[in-house]
């Protein structure tokens, strides 16, 4: 009587590489969604782009899941009908996860500035800047009232109130300084630096970089050798950064 042969399957093997993806996976779902509810997402792009981050977030997760049940449920044979990646790839696409992790969240600063301050808008102005109340007006607001002026002494006795970090060059005058602040139309790539003059006989106090509050009245003046509006400052306030640093044209 002939034996009848024994067929053996073998057992599914651990595929590292493919459940390493998957973490990947899940760690920029993970990261993109911390960076919604932290807030830190304002670092980084303008606001009205945080939907694509909710997609994103969304995409890689639903990634994810699929990568684990297609490891739960695959044998041999089925994993072999599917692209392998190399250990290469996959830590080319985890850099940035890992440059996330390890470089903390901040936006930018003085130190970021180069080339000098813009004392010119950035982006069309909109119709709705123009009504705000003087006392509203952020620095992009004044600098886009400047350009549609007639004259730098149109706003001769206007009260303004307004903060920037301090920005300094050496041509300065002890007393004045540029309040600055970043504007970001997409993302931190586009981000530009703008500033609006200002003088006050403490500003020597305060040292670049510093976010100040800063209230008085404007008036036209000579500033580093241009004819400008300048912020004659009754009060500078330190204040810590605020949570949404740039301002968007």
């Amino acid at each position: 009587m002939t034996a009848m042969p024994h067929h053996h399957h073998a057992a599914p093997q651990f595929d590292l590489i493919a459940w390493a993806k998957t973490l990947v996976l899940l760690g920029m779902g993970a990261y993109f969604g911390w960076l919604l509810i932290s807030g830190n997402l304002a670092f980084y792009i303008n606001q009205r782009f945080a939907w694509l981050v909710v997609v994103g977030a969304v995409i890689f997760a639903l990634l994810a899941l699929v990568n684990i049940y297609s490891g739960l449920r695959a044998g041999d044979d089925c994993q072999h009908q599917h692209f392998q990646i190399g250990w290469d790839i996959l830590l080319i696409v985890a850099l940035p996860l890992l440059l996330a992790l390890i470089v903390p969240a901040r936006s930018l600063g003085i130190e970021a500035v180069s080339g000098g301050i813009s004392l010119s808008p950035v982006g069309v102005a909109s119709q709705s800047a123009f009504q705000r109340s003087p006392l509203d007006r952020n620095i992009l607001d004044w600098l886009r009232e400047f350009e549609r002026a007639a004259s730098p002494a149109a706003f001769n006795g206007t009260p303004a109130n307004v903060i920037g970090f301090v920005y300094r060059e050496p041509g300065f005058t002890e007393d004045s300084f540029m309040l600055s602040r970043f504007t970001m139309s997409c993302c931190v790539a586009d981000a530009f630096p703008i500033g609006m003059p200002v003088s006050a006989p403490e500003s020597s106090d305060f040292t670049a970089g510093v976010w100040l509050r800063a209230r008085g009245k404007l008036r036209a003046a000579d500033f580093d050798g241009d004819f400008l509006p300048v912020l004659f400052a009754d009060a500078l306030e330190p204040i810590p950064e605020p949570r949404q640093p740039y301002l968007y044209p």
